[in-house]
């Protein structure tokens, strides 16, 4: 099992973001960034998979400050020797494909082949009708809210079949509901630059007919590929047919269960034959201290982007069981201990829940929601480093201190 932390970054403290406008701060940010560094370079020593960021916009609060996943990733692979970075996700729809198809080719080469990819639909409408507001009725999902879901899945796979051709590709072409690459009749100065170094890019008139994608990934084969976080029986099934791997979010058992054999079904689909929980991951917060009191009281801590933030999103929904309704679900620590987000307490306390979790969730991926700077940077090492030292080695053999030279030898 592969094990990875998925941060939405957030710049300071409780106290700190309701002082208002932390986001704007270059003192927050410079620590947030010192921080991240530190965390980072320990995943590394120790073996994990690497460290996936979200793609948020126009977060002056301070929380989820995250505008480019894949520099904030650069930034922190320059700093580390053997861990993988990248977005999860590309809020797709909201995208030029072509942009993000190159902007992961250049991340996947600066780390010589530690890019990973990741891509989301998107629920903010902040920054989604801000930004895509030329796009269909991305801008007015009020009046006509089933249209804005529709052109969002629409956008979403055609902007997904365009990165994918960008990827497999020295050139292309693409005709789809959306886009035309190249653009019809476009007349290209550069001719004899192109007839001589670029391939089949030009019809006999001198028109562009195909277009490429450059620098190429670093070993010219798709990145891993993750869709998060993955809701409904469908999505999942429909990302791994479409190759990438869901990173379910749902917590009761019985859904779980369900999901493990949509991701198969899926797989199946995409012509890959897979063991149940194989390319498929599941996400969870995990807090570990000294004693389970010492626990609860990080989780107080780190838990309010939860409790504050994504809650308003409904992300509650993710606790509920078959036929429940989510909004009488009260979020508070025991309840997600209880529902199986979190996983809270002493190394043996911890150790004894992810136990009884992967009976019911064999996955190959456990991506951990880390709410970096709401949880004190003295509190979260002594977290991790416990988390690290007791609780995870029990479950993979990739996690463990001097992983790489013991691989290495």
């Amino acid at each position: 099992m592969e094990v990875a932390f998925f941060i939405p970054p957030t710049v300071g403290s409780r106290e700190e973001l309701m002082e208002g406008l932390a986001g704007r701060r270059t003192d927050l940010y410079q620590r947030m960034l010192k921080d991240l560094t530190e965390i980072a370079q320990f995943m590394d020593e120790y073996g994990y998979f690497g460290m996936g960021f979200t793609e948020h916009h126009l977060s002056v609060e301070g929380m989820t400050l995250s505008n480019s996943p894949s520099m904030l990733g650069l930034y922190l692979a320059n700093q580390t020797k053997h861990l993988n970075f990248g977005a999860l996700g590309y809020v797709l729809p909201v995208h030029d494909p072509l942009r993000v198809a190159a902007e992961v080719t250049m991340l996947d080469q600066m780390t010589q082949g530690r890019a990973f990819a990741g891509f989301a639909r998107g629920v903010q409408t902040r920054w989604i009708n801000t930004m895509a507001q030329h796009r269909y009725s991305l801008a007015d999902n009020i009046t006509d809210p089933k249209q804005y879901d529709d052109d969002r899945r629409r956008l979403f796979y055609e902007h997904l079949e365009i990165i994918l051709k960008a990827w497999d590709n020295d050139t292309f072409s693409h005709k789809g509901d959306f886009w035309t690459i190249p653009a019809p009749k476009t007349a290209w100065p550069g001719q004899r630059m192109s007839r001589e170094m670029g391939g089949r890019s030009l019809d006999a008139d001198g028109n562009l007919v195909e277009v490429g994608v450059a620098p190429a990934m670093y070993n010219r084969k798709r990145p891993i590929m993750f869709e998060p976080f993955s809701v409904s029986h469908s999505s999942i099934e429909t990302a791994a047919s479409n190759g990438l791997i869901p990173i379910g979010i749902m917590c009761d058992p019985e859904i779980v269960s369900q999901q493990i054999d949509a991701a198969q079904r899926g797989w199946e689909k995409a012509g890959v034959s897979t063991k149940r929980g194989e390319k498929l991951g599941f996400a969870r917060y995990m807090i570990v201290g000294e004693t389970d009191e010492e626990a609860m009281e990080f989780a107080e801590l780190a838990m309010f982007e939860w409790t504050y933030f994504f809650a308003q999103f409904g992300f509650n929904a993710v606790l509920a069981k078959q036929g429940e309704d989510w909004r009488d679900i009260p979020s508070t620590i025991p309840e997600f201990i209880k529902r199986g987000i979190l996983f809270c307490g002493s190394p043996d306390t911890v150790n004894r829940q992810l136990e009884a979790a992967l009976k019911t969730m064999p996955i190959e991926y456990l991506w951990l929601f880390t709410p970096n700077e709401l949880l004190p940077q003295k509190m979260m090492m002594k977290h991790l480093d416990l988390m690290t030292r007791k609780v995870l080695p029990n479950f993979t053999d990739k996690i463990g201190p001097n992983i790489h030279r013991k691989a290495a030898a």
